[in-house]
């Protein structure tokens, strides 16, 4: 088993962003664990997480120094650089990869953003197969970082406010501006922000609607045009979403904040 060949091929790919090589090399039964973000990824996930990964990915990676070995695998530290410095002459950060081998594979990879000295190699690679051993951590492939870029930019779309307007919004036409899969958008909506699509899309329409609200005088309201302006097909529709989303009716939100 040529243990650099195999540590070159992994960098190589990560650096081209090519996830059909990264999985050629890796066993079926493959996991990765990245010690900053503190979450593991398994099995048929890696696909999903390694491509969403590279969507934001601004970083390449150069191996350093000889490969470590290690009772099961070996170590391969690298230095890190940003995309735009293609000739590697500002490094940013450190890092070890620790890889434990089945087959001639990759078992489990641990990419570590840290510095150690080559002795202290071996003993960091002890403590990361201990992060192999539990349950998948990393649902539907979505890696933290990921989920991150996908919540920062739904908040830069509810600022704009434009596109939640749109009466013919779809979860689709959502997922496009947001910059992610349908299936991600729905995880960070119901796992990380407790709701659903048309709750949410609900709610941004509601909070621009109440601005148009208190900037309006009492005599001037038409409920029924500031329910299309905001995107509702229905005043009914509108009247229901904005007592869920202030726990008052427009009426009393108009009595209490409008001038």
């Amino acid at each position: 088993m040529d243990r650099e060949k195999i540590a070159k091929r992994y960098i190589s790919a990560w650096n081209e962003h090519d996830v059909p090589e990264l999985l050629r090399i890796m066993h079926p039964h493959a996991s990765y664990y990245d010690a900053f973000w503190q979450e593991t990824c398994t099995g048929r996930h890696l696909s999903k997480y390694f491509s969403t990964n590279f969507t934001f990915d601004t970083h390449w990676h150069e191996l350093n120094d000889e490969i470590v070995t290690t009772p099961n695998g070996m170590v391969a530290r690298y230095v890190s650089y940003d995309v735009n410095d293609p000739e590697g002459r500002l490094p940013l950060f450190n890092g070890a990869e620790v890889f434990t081998l089945a087959d001639d594979l990759i078992l489990t990879i641990s990419d570590y953003y840290c510095d150690p000295n080559p002795t202290d190699l071996v003993e960091l690679a002890k403590v990361a197969d201990t992060h192999h051993r539990g349950v998948d951590s990393v649902a539907r492939g979505l890696s933290a970082k990921a989920s991150g870029h996908i919540s920062r930019r739904l908040a830069e779309l509810v600022a704009e406010a434009t596109v939640f307007l749109d009466a013919g919004l779809t979860v689709t036409k959502l997922a496009e501006q947001a910059g992610c899969t349908v299936m991600h958008l729905f995880h960070v909506l119901e796992d990380q922000k407790g709701t659903t699509f048309l709750d949410y899309v609900n709610e941004c329409r509601c909070r621009y609607a109440s601005t148009l609200l208190v900037d309006s005088t009492i005599s001037d309201i038409r409920f029924d045009q500031i329910a299309e302006q905001v995107g509702f097909e229905s005043i009914q529709d509108f009247r229901i979403a904005f007592q869920s989303t202030f726990g008052l009716t427009a009426d009393e939100y108009l009595e209490k904040f409008a001038t």
